[in-house]
This record gives structure tokens, sequence and C-alpha cells, in this order.
């Protein structure tokens, strides 16, 4: 099978996979090079078809222009009776899913280059005004020698509400990588991919996106993206690099700085180098809430004005040596140097957040709702493992803190010895709305019952007495959380009955 060009002839090697626009092929060029062969199915009326057609052309002149070693380019654009074919180099070093998978999770260091070369290559496609509207592991692919590069850059734009196109009409990009806006049904702006970008690189450090496992339930991580429930990164990865997650990943796209201010470098926001200073600067920045940094180089006078709606650009202005301010001898105020949790004032530090030191939280607190403002506002209860449920004592509030911790209780039971085997014990979980708790029962190494609460509804255990054997003893009960989805509130186990 072959896909002729205007003089160009691509020989179709082998099916390398399919997706909801179409399927992929390995073919080799004229040259020999091996390539990717890309193909849309286009349907609809005829003029539907030509109308997709010649969008498709239009977006191909502006992507065939992006040039960055991270991002896979253009080669050409074919028609193929009804169908549209991009052609791309063919990339041999797989995806930076199948490499997870396999693997597993990847180093800090790998993560600080895969995130410096994607940061770069997102804020070069940005400044043209491209849009990639989805980003995720299986769009980094890597090249024989290791490089990663993002692919299919603007396909999701061309396809995107384009009458003639198969897609027409759904939410562009994956549930589990997906900005809360473009969940809504908003448009995907340069914000929406740097928060997908910044859920590839957790994924790529954890195995896991923002709102859970990567291959959970579409549907249910749609819902999670939508309500912008969006988990905060591990507290045990790399400094720099949650931090760098932390600001891509906030559930509101303005606050997100742009990929360039994320990059730094000369080919971002600032005069600096390195992903380090980039993300410590950012870090700087959103403890202080300032709106615009001004940055005074001694050399030359130059003023770099960094904008809290920054769009990847810098802005320069020489200022003449002469008309520079003269030098003042007063007396100066040392510089203030703002905490997470502990935000400059005019007197300089303020007192910590609730629940912190300034920059981190205190031993039994966590921060879940990601407000700096109010600290870490989820506090830990003081019940020991193992505290007792009596019947008649009412019910047990306690909270999930740290964000692993898993309860236990006892629930001493007595056998009445009823002869028509009537006992029963109710034991109620009832969690808040937000997070999900599964309530176990058992009976030494015997599980009784399994059940969830969730949406707020509470989870509900009923158990009946054995007929013929003396129940009397002690159950054991526990309330762990599922997924990563975190609340302050506290949950209530209540119980009913005996045997």
């Amino acid at each position: 099978m072959a896909h002729q060009g205007p003089g160009t002839s691509y020989r179709v090697v082998r099916r390398l996979g399919r997706g909801g626009m179409g399927v992929v092929d390995l073919a080799v060029g004229p040259a020999g090079a091996e390539v990717a062969l890309k193909r849309l199915s286009l349907h609809g009326t005829p003029d539907e078809i030509t109308r997709a057609r010649a969008r498709l052309r239009r977006e191909a002149e502006v992507l065939g222009s992006l040039r960055h070693p991270g991002i896979v380019r253009l080669l050409d654009l074919l028609d193929d009776g009804d169908d549209v074919v991009l052609v791309m180099p063919y990339l041999a070093g797989g995806s930076l899913h199948d490499r997870v998978a396999a693997a597993g999770p990847l180093a800090p260091d790998e993560v600080r280059a895969l995130a410096d070369r994607l940061l770069d290559a997102l804020a070069a496609a940005h400044r043209q005004g491209v849009v990639h509207r989805d980003i995720k592991p299986e769009n980094v692919l890597f090249t024989a020698a290791g490089d990663p590069q993002l692919v299919d850059f603007g396909v999701a734009r061309a396809t995107d509400q384009t009458p003639g196109l198969t897609a027409t009409s759904m939410v562009v990009g994956t549930p589990a990588f997906m900005a809360p806006e473009q969940a809504r049904g908003e448009p995907a702006s340069a914000a929406a991919d740097v928060f997908s970008l910044g859920a590839t690189l957790l994924f790529a450090l954890t195995g896991e996106g923002p709102f859970g496992p990567a291959a959970g339930d579409p549907r249910v991580l749609m819902h999670r993206a939508a309500q912008g429930r969006v988990g905060r990164p591990p507290r045990d990865l790399d400094p720099d690099l949650r931090a760098l997650l932390t600001a891509a990943l906030d559930r509101a796209p303005a606050r997100r700085p742009s990929a360039a201010r994320l990059r730094g470098g000369v080919g971002g926001t600032s005069p600096r180098t390195g992903l380090a200073d980039a993300v410590r600067r950012n870090r700087v920045v959103a403890a202080a809430g300032v709106g615009a940094v001004a940055v005074l180089l001694a050399v030359g006078g130059v003023v770099a004005v960094v904008g809290g709606d920054d769009d990847g650009a810098a802005a320069e202005r020489p200022g003449p040596a002469s008309r520079a301010a003269p030098a003042s001898t007063a007396p100066t105020t040392p510089p203030c140097t703002p905490q997470r949790y502990r935000p400059c004032g005019p007197a300089g530090l303020g007192a910590p957040a609730p629940g912190t030191d300034g920059d981190t939280c205190l031993p039994g607190f966590d921060d879940y709702d990601g407000d700096t403002g109010n600290g870490c506002e989820a506090g830990a209860d003081d019940r020991p493992d193992g505290a007792v449920l009596a019947d008649g004592a009412g019910a047990l509030e306690a909270t999930i803190v740290p964000r692993d911790d898993v309860d236990t209780f006892a629930v001493p039971v007595e056998d009445a010895f009823d002869l028509d085997c009537s006992g029963r014990l109710t034991l109620t979980l009832d969690g808040p709305e937000g997070m999900v708790l599964e309530l176990r029962v058992a009976r030494g190494a015997e599980v009784l019952a399994t059940r969830v609460s969730e949406g707020g509804r509470p989870a509900v255990a009923r158990l009946g007495e054995r007929c013929g054997r003396d129940d009397t003893g002690e159950l054991t009960v526990r309330v762990r959380p599922i997924g990563s989805d975190r609340v302050a509130g506290p949950y209530t186990l209540d119980r009913d009955g005996s045997f």
C-alpha cells in the first residue's frame, strides 16, 4: 500500500496504532527515511469535507512553521480520497506512557530534563499562537537517542468543532490529564496546555495523574476534572519539582504560570537560566501574591518586567545611565523573603498561617484545599488506633489526616442467644462530601462486610448473628480513604444493636 502526494510516494510498512481520529502507520519515504502517517477520516456532506480539508491545510501551514527540537515536525499533508494524511518523522523510542508502564516512574533528574525540554517547546508553540489541547504521556515520544518530543501538536485544534471530522461536538482532550476548564467545555487556552503538561510530568514522577489513577473510569475522571478536584502532588517529591507541579496544576487557569515562566531562561520570561531558578522564582511570586515582578539588571540598566498574565515574551527596555536614580545613603530594610504560608507584610514576615511553621505543615496537619491563606487546615484527630465503639455510647468522630491515614476501631459484641437468631448489628460510616471512604468489618481474618461512602452518602453494613454459635467477642472496623481526594472535614462512625 502506498500514499501519494504531489511528487511524493510513501510505502506503508505496518500499522502502529489506532486512535479516536484515525490510524497511524509506519511508512518509508522516497529517500528511505521512516515516517509516521496519521490518517484523519473526513465524513459528512461534500461541503463539510471541503471546509474540513481547507482548515486542516491552514493549520498545517502554521504547524509546519514550528521549529523546536522538542516538537515533532509536520513534514507534509496529503489528500487521500476522503481522508487527510499527516506525515511526521517516526520516533522509535516509544512513548512516556510506555516507559512508565514498563519500568515504573522516572527518577527526579530525568523528569527535570523532561520538564525543561517540554516547557521550552510549549512556550515556543504558544508564542506562535498554537495550542495543543491534548498533552498526555502517550503524546510524549522519544527519539532513538532518547530525546523527548511532543506529538500531535495542533491536530486537536484543527479538528475541534470542524464540520466533516469524526470527533466534532466532542470535548477534545484526555480526562486523566485535562484541565478543569477544558473538562467543563470551556475553550482550551495556553493555560490548559500548562495544566496538561503538569499532569503528564506528575504521571512521569508517580505513575498517577492529578485526579487519581490515569487508567481509572474516564467518566469518573472527567467528573473530577470538571469539579476541579485536583490532588496535591505528594510531599515526598523533589521540592523544586513539587513546586513546579503545584503551580502548573492550579485549578484556576488565571493563576497558572505560563510555560515560558515555568521554564525560565533566555527563551522564557527573564534572562536567567535553569529550571531550578525558574521554579524558585515562581514559588516566591506565588507566595507573595505579587501580580508583577520587576528585575533590575546592573549591566546597561536593563529592566525586565514580567506581568502576571505573562505570555512568554520578555519585556526589556534599556535605560540610559544618565537617567539612573542616584544611590541612596539612607539605611535600607533587609529584603523580606516570603514563605509559602507566611507572606511578607509592611513590617516584614507576618505570623505563620494556622497549622504551619510558615514553610511547611506542622506534624498532625495537612493542606487539602491548596489555600495558603488558611494554612494547613486539615488536622488529625486524637483517637488512637483500636478505639472502642461501644453499644449505646454514641457516634465517634475522626479525620483522615495525614492523607494516607487508616483508622481502626474495636467493636465489642455480645450474643443474647436469641432462639430465632434475630440479633442484628448495624455500622454506619458517614463520610464528608468530596472524599471516598471504605468501611471494612472483620472478625479476625474473616472479612464480614465492605462498604463505600462517597459523595456525602453514608456506607451502611448490616450484620446478622450466626445461628447456633456464640458471637460474643470483638469485631474490627477499618476506615481508609480511596483515591487521591481529601477534605479536612470529619467523618462519623456509629453502631446500632448487637448479637
